[in-house]
């Protein structure tokens, strides 16, 4: 690059010649050859009186430069062609001279001429000695309008140039050709916090990392000496004290005659840029690592079908152990493997998943058979797959894998076992049938052939107490009571064995029952065993949604207990009451009796469980499990509290129903 440096070349020829002129005056030859030179001269030549300052001699290059004849500057001074001096200023220049302190005085003045207008020389000014010892003045003088004007384009272009340097967004500087820095622009100091002082010459080094300055003297030394193009990257710190990444960049200008006069040098501040970079590397270094980690497989293609990425899963899905050998086109590779259906469809090559998702179909969970033409190998594969677009027009399309295989196989294992375990079911199904149809037949010998003795015994015992009663003695009639009361026990645990197998028998239904008017009706049947019992119910106007009969069988047995066992109570007491909440009705039966250890708890709703002799409190064993066998077969709930000698309580929950429909069902005798 050339940069626009002043020659002076000309200058100092024309100096030389103003030199050679004087010269030539004070040889004291004003005639022929030397008088011709003086006459030809370019330069303008004046001789003036060192007392009255009136010009003896003008060249006639001054004379038509000015437009006076020399006849009229003869009666001028110095002081008429440049108002810019008095006469005292003047003559204040002009003492060196006269007192021998100078041998020249060398100034510039800008001249009048006659038609008024002016023009800039400079002057060459000193003591002449005339023949015959009379002094004067000599001036030699140089027309400077071409320099000045050269001189201001200069300071005008640099205005400009230093202007636009300030503009730019970057930090500039001018640097000699050694390297020391001459200029800055205002964004250096904006950015450095620095000073002009602080930053001349080699000043710009305090800006940079002590750890990597050798190595940027180095380059910088080996640009100036191979007069290249300066290229480098590194920090600079700021006027906050934090280093920021620049691209440095200085080219060397060139004068006219190709040598480097300076070097112009920017930074450009690519900081966010390199740490965008970097975090970019980082990501695609972080999605590298998750893509050959994933344990589905990941395929990637262009748009126009070129395969450009597979990871790891993948070409292990694909029993391909070379990146190479998979990165290949679709054609290539559809030549090394078939697809088909589950169902064993071989699918053509337009109608695989990638090229699906190519022409803008989304894949979720494609299930097909992979096999390679090559040898035998057959895998089961899952495919979803979509594109997804960046930048204008442009896009990726991916395709993620699983292999499914062994699933598959897990699957086709468990539809096998199923179907064992169905056959299994139904022909165990037909086993229960079949011993339920026998179950039924015992309940009817139980329920006939078994009463009949049952009551044979009873009506005999009962004979023989009425008839001969006074034949037999106390032991004798003793012992026909008890044969009564084993009589009269083993026909009630008949009766509810053949309650709880009916109950368990009979499909379940489901009405909405109206509970307030229910219990009040169940109830009734206890007026006769109520006798001194506090009887309290807190029971509103609830529906729930029951099978009538079961719920009759509960709330009977537990009533039942209740007043069992709080018959040794001071008072008896039993309260029955409902809640609602949260879709469910809650009922409970509480009394005051003896209660029971909590301890106990699992075995209470068990069949034939008893936590009594059966002489303290009679009973089957077998009302608490119809409780709860009713309670599952509703799909309700029951559960107790208790504390022994403070009495117990007993909940049942039900689901809340709508009143629509309702009804007041009464209990089946024959089941409660």
């Amino acid at each position: 690059m050339n940069y626009p440096v002043e020659n002076h070349t000309r200058g100092a020829a024309d100096s030389s010649k103003v030199t050679h002129e004087r010269q030539l005056l004070q040889s004291g030859n004003t005639h022929g050859t030397t008088h011709d030179t003086l006459e030809h001269s370019l330069n303008e030549i004046y001789l003036f009186d060192t007392q009255t300052l009136r010009f003896e001699y003008v060249n006639p290059v001054a004379q038509r430069n000015l437009g006076y004849h020399m006849a009229a500057l003869r009666l001028m001074t110095p002081l008429d062609l440049e108002p810019a001096y008095n006469e005292k200023s003047f003559r204040g220049m002009l003492k060196p001279l006269l007192c021998g302190e100078k041998d020249v005085v060398i100034f510039e003045a800008s001249l009048s001429r006659e038609d008024g207008t002016r023009y800039p020389v400079e002057f060459h000014l000193q003591l002449f000695t005339q023949q015959g010892g009379h002094a004067a003045f000599l001036a030699i003088g140089r027309d400077i309008t071409t320099r000045q004007r050269a001189e201001i384009a200069l300071r005008e272009r640099e205005e400009w140039f230093h202007t636009m340097v300030n503009t730019i967004p970057q930090l500039a500087w001018i640097a000699n050709p050694d390297g020391s820095r001459t200029w800055y622009n205002q964004r250096w100091y904006d950015y450095s916090g620095a000073t002009r002082e602080e930053m001349e010459g080699w000043g710009w080094q305090k800006l940079h990392d002590p750890v990597l300055l050798p190595q940027v003297m180095k380059s910088w030394n080996n640009a100036i000496a191979a007069e290249q193009v300066f290229d480098m990257e590194f920090p600079l710190r700021g006027a906050d004290g934090q280093f920021r990444i620049f691209l440095t960049r200085a080219e060397p200008l060139r004068n006219s005659e190709g040598h480097i006069v300076k070097w112009l040098g920017t930074n450009t501040d690519v900081h966010d840029q390199r740490l965008a970079e970097q975090a970019r590397r980082e990501t695609e270094n972080q999605l590298q690592v998750v893509m050959e980690n994933m344990t589905e497989g990941l395929v990637v293609s262009d748009f126009s079908r070129k395969l450009l990425h597979w990871n790891r899963a993948a070409l292990k899905m694909h029993d391909v152990t070379s990146a190479d050998e998979a990165l290949r086109d679709l054609d290539s590779f559809a030549s090394m493997y078939e697809l088909s259906t589950l169902d064993g469809a071989v699918l053509p090559a337009k109608l695989w998943p990638l090229i699906r998702v190519l022409q803008g179909e989304q894949l979720q969970d494609l299930e097909l058979r992979l096999r390679r033409l090559d040898r035998d190998w057959v895998r089961v594969l899952s495919y979803s797959g979509a594109i997804s677009h960046y930048g204008d027009g442009k896009g990726l399309a991916f395709l993620t894998i699983k292999d499914i295989t062994e699933r598959k196989q897990a699957e086709e294992a468990l539809r096998d076992a199923k179907i064992n375990l169905e056959y299994k079911v139904n022909e165990r199904t037909a086993q229960l049938v079949a011993k339920s149809k026998e179950l039924e037949n015992f309940c009817y010998s139980v329920s006939h052939d078994l009463r009949a003795p049952l009551r044979g015994i009873d009506g005999y015992s009962r004979l023989l107490l009425e008839s001969y009663h006074e034949r037999l003695d106390e032991e004798g009639r003793t012992f026909l009571k008890n044969v009564r009361a084993a009589t009269k026990h083993m026909t009630d645990l008949i009766e509810d064995l053949l309650a709880y197998s009916k109950l368990e028998r009979r499909t379940p239904s489901s009405t909405s029952v109206r509970l307030s008017t229910f219990i009040s009706n169940l109830l009734g049947q206890f007026q006769d065993l109520v006798g001194n019992v506090v009887l309290i119910v807190k029971v509103d106007d609830f529906h729930v949604n029951a099978d009538p009969d079961a719920l009759a069988i509960a709330l009977r047995n537990l009533i039942d207990n209740a007043l069992k066992f709080s018959r040794h109570a001071s008072q008896p007491a039993i309260e029955i009451s409902a809640q609602a909440g949260d879709g469910n009705c809650i009922i409970s039966v509480r009394d005051n009796g003896i209660g029971f250890d909590m301890r106990f708890y699992d075995k209470i709703f068990e069949i034939f469980q008893r936590l009594h002799r059966i002489e303290e409190y009679p009973g089957t064993g077998i009302g608490l499990a119809m409780v709860h066998k009713a309670m599952e077969r509703m799909g309700g709930r029951v559960w107790a509290e208790s504390q022994l000698g403070n009495g117990a309580v007993f909940f049942l929950q039900l689901p809340l129903s709508c009143r629509t429909g309702e009804t007041v069902p009464h209990a089946d005798p024959g089941l409660v």
